[in-house]
């Protein structure tokens, strides 16, 4: 089940922050950062709609999946670092594949099937990260043996959670039309992925700041596939744009689209693979 490594891909744009004057022109800078300031609370709703196709000795077969993440996050300590306190409060996925159907929902007792039982497990389970301005994860607060082992993530995977979504920040304030790049190494099922980012402020008007997204994914050798004695080669692109409220720092509005193919080996065996998936990601104050 990819249930939690896909999460850990498309949970990946839950963070972002801007700050900036109250008003704009096109030759001004923009100073990108982290801003919500100690005591803010606020929520992102992520709504992903993904399909898997793979070919096996000739079949084709294709898995349909909507994903939805509520969670909640609290600034409980401000300045040049910021402590979040991080919370999933709700989880549910329906999947359609060869005419089957599963659905899970965590705040629905009547949508829990066996099948699907560890679904659940990351809500409700807290976790904490301290990070600069510029995004980077300093620490991540302990996380329980219980919690860990309960919700199925540790230090390495929150990292791995929340680091692609926090390192989106330009080194120095820039202009409308400017770029700047950004890498990180993530995880979708058994693959190792490298992404590398492109950004671009695009506008700035009523507080609000739009950017542009664009990266290419590439597979990287060894890690898990390896683990699992198979071979994976895969390339795609992520492309999407982020409205984000400078005086707050608040995603209002993000949408991005991915698309990756390629194949994975496995005792001589060739398996075609495409993931190709659609995520929003709706953001409001508490």
């Amino acid at each position: 089940m990819y249930i939690r490594p896909i999460l850990v891909l498309l949970c990946g744009l839950l963070f972002a922050a801007c700050s900036s004057d109250n008003n704009h022109k096109n030759t001004e800078a923009v100073s990108i950062a982290l801003q919500f300031p100690a005591g803010s609370a606020y929520m992102y709703t992520m709504d992903a709609r993904q399909t898997i196709r793979q070919e096996v000795a000739g079949m084709k077969t294709e898995m349909d999946q909507q994903m939805k993440l509520e969670s909640s996050y609290t600034v409980s300590a401000a300045g040049d670092d910021k402590r979040l306190s991080v919370n999933y409060d709700r989880f549910y996925i329906h999947s359609k594949s060869n005419g089957m159907s599963m659905e899970y929902d965590s705040g629905d007792s009547t949508k829990q099937p066996p099948e699907l039982a560890g679904a659940g497990n990351i809500v409700n389970h807290p976790f904490s990260i301290i990070v600069n301005s510029k995004g980077e994860i300093l620490k991540v607060e302990p996380v329980s043996d219980e919690t860990a082992t309960a919700a199925g993530y540790d230090d390495s995977t929150i990292r791995q959670m929340m680091e692609q979504s926090l390192n989106i920040y330009p080194d120095k304030p820039v202009n409308i039309g400017d770029t700047w790049e950004r890498n990180y190494r993530t995880n979708i099922g058994f693959m190792d992925m490298q992404v590398a980012s492109k950004y671009k402020l695009v506008s700035v008007a009523n507080e609000v700041a739009h950017l542009e997204v664009n990266a290419v994914i590439s597979s990287e050798p060894g890690g898990a596939a390896a683990m699992q004695g198979m071979k994976m080669e895969m390339n795609g692109t992520q492309k999407g744009t982020m409205d984000i409220d400078l005086k707050t720092g608040l995603i209002l509005d993000s949408k991005f689209t991915q698309d990756v193919k390629g194949k994975m080996s496995m005792s001589g065996t060739e398996i075609p693979l495409e993931l190709t998936s659609e995520t929003r990601i709706l953001g409001r104050m508490k």
